[in-house]
């Protein structure tokens, strides 16, 4: 197996094509507090399931977040394509700290770490 030295390891972020980074912004703060790198593509994908799916396919750290439609999943590549670690309806009207929490995961997956509740009766909002 050759390895390639150009490959930034990153969480891999792919957002539908009409999505704001914006509605994102709490996600992107979870993974930052963890110190794990992401990256922001904009895609075509039908849902956020599959957004992150591919995502965590292409990742070279194998976790990947999707979100489309006001849904956000987060995704691991050994896992089946219609089988998200964690999904979040409604971003647009979720708490800040459970989209934190959410970030956080995935950066926590990376880690193979504990994760954050994104539970709304567990989390301190």
């Amino acid at each position: 197996m050759e390895f390639d030295l150009n490959v930034r390891p990153m969480v891999l972020i792919y957002i539908s094509k009409n999505a704001v980074v914006d509605d994102i912004q709490y996600i992107l703060y979870g993974l930052e507090e963890e110190k794990i790198p992401f990256s922001i593509e904009q895609r075509d994908f039908t849902n956020a399931i599959a957004a992150a799916y591919v995502a965590s396919n292409t990742s070279s750290l194998n976790v990947g977040i999707g979100y489309v439609n006001n849904e956000a999943a987060l995704h691991y590549k050994n896992l089946a394509p219609e089988t998200p670690y964690q999904s979040i309806q409604r971003v647009v009207t979720c708490p800040p700290a459970i989209l934190k929490n959410f970030g956080g995961n995935a950066a926590r997956l990376v880690k193979g770490v504990p994760f954050k509740s994104i539970d709304p009766t567990e989390v301190k909002l």
